[in-house]
């Protein structure tokens, strides 16, 4: 703890110099105003993506062979026949141009069967013809129709990949650029297209991460009016447990100037705000009236104790002083860990949030007594003690008082030691990126994972992507036929090697279905030729009729690097581990002459990229959120025993935490680990105001079990109260329509019940058992400091 007359010094200054500090805070205040017009709610893909993992290097090195993987899927279902009628084959058209002309669209990477890039192949004795299927245009008779439904029959890379191997179901796939993106503009265009072109005989579905994000910013209005309705249940606590304005308007004024602080620093550094972490920073603002609460509870007992203000507002703080900054250290620095991270997306939000928690110190610490000292002091409530919250918080707390007494402090440390280790035994159980995106933040009924399933469900190769790199040595190594054998050979074996695979793609399928081609079409001529020189000329054919951007999704411009494209049906990760293991065990066993399989691109490679990164950081991160918290404990209370003593609720919090993950299958991924690795450290400061508290009221009492029960009845009664009140800040998003936001919710609302069973159970119940030294003596050395403080009036 700091020194009893540093606190004094400070705190003196404070009411002193009252003016001088009101002054800076409204300046700053005023700065982080201004900067909240460059705060943006908006999510940016690549801030998603780890940029030093070697899979996203290698998509970086080989950007134009890999496209982008932000990639919107449109389907167009027919309820009876086949696709290939006027109406739908028109309806496919339009829907093509309306994607290529939506904002933020990679027009190069927009495919669909009446897309130009789509070639009709015909070669006979008048010549070769390399047509659109549409050429010259959408049908307009069953005649055309049906020419175009011959076409898909008869060219390769078509059927099960464009179009469903039943024939009732097209697919349209467009993406967009990694940052910029408007989804605001977006989800009103796409939900507008996808509402005009459903009708009685079609539907169309939408999948893929910009449909995911449209969805997300769809539920911008609940956001807000759930925010209010949080707000408005605090203000009705503060109420309940006050019954002053200023024990509402006091704390709300805290959480008020850190939001706006934050998210004015927010502005200032260019950080955008990620919807999905919502509840999160509105869990931040209840911590900062967590410590409000704290400070107004003790201030309102100091003048009910002492009957001056000034005096009341010096030993308040005195008492609170150590706790609160160790607390918003502990949580700040918790947070901050999380920067460890190789991902901008947490990043970014470590450095916000933990700015965020630091603010606390500015406005409930350093601002509250000044507030204080302007305010007349709390009248007097004849009906104190005897109203009905005082009687529920008054009777919880006696429970709680014989808790920490006899047989019961056993009992209590016994089920804590049981508790952490069930809690580690299934944390272990847990799964990194167990399951899709979508089913990670929408329920199972949301037209999201409808349309997923519904896709999934039809017999398509698959519209999940591994893309994996073959480079050569040196120019012109794909145009030899021995290295197209070996990327047909890894090809062949990556089809066979997992079940889930429908299909795949490379440029050996594009030089044997041209082979054909100029064989008349006849089946047993899709070969590879003998000589390197017709290989080139086939490539440089192809690169004439379909264009540089077709080609490069093959090989590049110098015929030196090849791609070879596996698809999948689902992107779980088993599936994408499983992969990813079978390409290196053949990679690892078929070595190659010049020729050097890389992985890994397309959807498989950037969620295998996430999910490492994922598993790495929330390893790291709860080390150095334990560590971090244990030394600031260390140097509090300069002792292990009672470091160990304030740190066991988290310790025993962390693995129950990923234990109720495992059983309510919350998926950890990367959006579910910023809000796990919070909830980690986002309660310590309940311990430590209980342990300061009781080391505080040794000073007071000769029996250890006295101090525990002034302690309890006391600061417990008030972490009682901001554990209901933060309870309230998330427990309304149990209701949110995002399965994710839900899940959130109740993480958060049960790491913050164990951290509160944690502060009023095991530490009474530990001190009691154990009789620390410490405490005594900490509470003598503060006594000995102690001249009796000379308030400023």
């Amino acid at each position: 703890m700091l020194p009893r007359r540093w606190m004094e010094a400070y705190i003196n200054f404070l009411l002193r110099r009252r003016w001088i500090v009101l002054g800076l805070a409204v300046v700053l205040t005023a700065f982080f105003v201004y900067q909240l017009g460059h705060t943006k709610i908006q999510m940016n893909f690549l801030d998603f993506y780890p940029p030093g993992h070697p899979y996203m290097q290698l998509v970086k090195k080989h950007a134009r062979m890999f496209g982008s993987a932000n990639v919107l899927v449109m389907a167009v279902e027919v309820e009876q026949g086949d696709i290939f009628n006027i109406e739908t084959l028109n309806k496919i058209d339009r829907l093509t141009i309306a994607l290529l002309e939506t904002p933020g669209v990679n027009g190069w990477q927009v495919l669909s069967i009446s897309h130009p890039k789509m070639r009709n192949i015909e070669i006979s004795s008048a010549g070769i013809q390399a047509l659109p299927l549409f050429f010259p245009g959408p049908p307009k008779t069953q005649a055309q129709a049906a020419r175009i439904k011959k076409a898909v029959y008869t060219n390769d890379g078509i059927l099960g990949v464009h179009v469903s191997y039943d024939t009732q179901m097209a697919l349209i796939t467009a993406a967009f650029w990694e940052s910029g993106l408007d989804f605001g503009r977006m989800k009103e265009h796409l939900f507008r297209l996808q509402a005009e072109e459903t009708d009685a005989r079609h539907t169309i579905y939408m999948t893929g991460f910009p449909a995911l994000f449209c969805w997300i910013f769809q539920y911008q209005p609940w956001i807000v009016g759930i925010t209010l309705l949080t707000i408005a249940s605090i203000m009705a606590l503060l109420w309940f447990y006050f019954r002053t304005i200023h024990g509402v308007w006091i704390p709300l004024f805290s959480g008020g100037l850190s939001t706006v602080w934050a998210l004015g620093f927010a502005g200032a550094l260019g950080f955008s705000i990620d919807l999905l972490m919502i509840v999160v920073f509105l869990l931040i603002t209840a911590r900062a009236l967590s410590h409000s609460v704290q400070s107004m509870e003790r201030y309102h007992e100091e003048y009910a104790r002492l009957g001056d203000k000034d005096a009341a507002i010096l030993q308040s703080y005195l008492g609170l002083f150590s706790p609160a900054l160790v607390s918003i250290a502990s949580d700040g620095l918790a947070i901050l860990s999380l920067a460890v991270a190789r991902i901008p997306l947490i990043q970014k939000m470590a450095f916000l949030s933990s700015f965020w928690i630091f603010t606390i110190a500015i406005s409930v610490v350093t601002l509250h007594p000044i507030l204080l000292s302007f305010l007349p002091p709390p009248r007097h409530d004849p009906r104190a003690g005897r109203r009905l919250s005082d009687r529920i918080y008054t009777g919880i707390n006696h429970r709680l008082v014989w808790v920490s007494r006899g047989r019961a402090r056993y009992a209590t440390a016994t089920c804590f030691g049981l508790a952490l280790l069930v809690g580690i035994y299934f944390a272990m159980q847990i799964k990194i990126g167990d399951v899709s995106f979508g089913k990670a933040l929408f329920y199972l009924d949301h037209p999201y994972n409808v349309a997923y399933d519904r896709i999934i469900a039809r017999d398509f190769a698959g519209i999940s992507q591994l893309v994996v790199i073959a480079e050569g040595a040196e120019p012109g190594t794909f145009r030899r036929v021995d290295a197209l054998r070996a990327l047909e050979r890894f090809q062949r074996h990556m089809e066979r090697s997992n079940a889930l695979a429908g299909g795949s793609v490379s440029g050996a399928d594009i030089i044997r279905q041209i082979y054909q081609r100029f064989e008349e079409g006849i089946p047993k001529w899709a070969i590879l030729p003998k000589k390197s020189v017709d290989v080139g000329n086939m490539f440089a054919y192809f690169l004439m009729s379909a264009g540089a951007p077709a080609l490069e999704r093959f090989v590049d411009k110098d015929l030196q690097n090849a791609t070879v494209t596996i698809f999948f049906r689902d992107y779980q990760h088993d599936t994408v581990m499983e992969a990813l293991n079978r390409a290196k065990e053949y990679i690892a066993s078929n070595p190659i002459e010049d020729v050097e399989f890389r992985l890994a691109g397309g959807l498989f490679g950037i969620l295998a990229a996430i999910n490492e990164e994922v598993e790495w950081s929330y390893r790291v991160n709860l080390t150095l959120v334990l560590a971090t918290v244990f030394v600031l404990s260390l140097l509090t209370y300069r002792s292990l025993t009672g470091a160990l003593i304030v740190m066991i609720p988290s310790i025993v919090a962390q693995p129950l935490t990923e234990a109720i993950m495992y059983w309510s299958r919350i998926d950890m991924n990367v959006n579910s680990l910023p809000v796990a690795a919070i909830g980690i450290g986002i309660g310590i400061d309940y311990g430590y105001y209980v342990l300061s508290r009781i080391t505080e009221e040794c000073a007071n009492f000769d029996d250890m079990d006295q101090a525990i029960e002034r302690a309890l009845m006391t600061t417990g009664r008030a972490i009682l109260f901001t554990g209901t009140t933060l309870t309230a800040s998330v427990i309304f998003w149990l209701f949110f329509p995002m399965k994710f936001q839900a899940e959130m919710a109740f993480l958060l609302a049960l790491v913050l019940f164990l951290h509160i069973v944690g502060a009023l159970v095991f530490i009474p119940s530990m001190v009691s058992l154990l009789k620390p030294r410490f405490a005594v003596l900490r509470a003598a050395a503060a006594q000995d400091g102690a001249d009796g403080p000379t308030p400023v009036t």
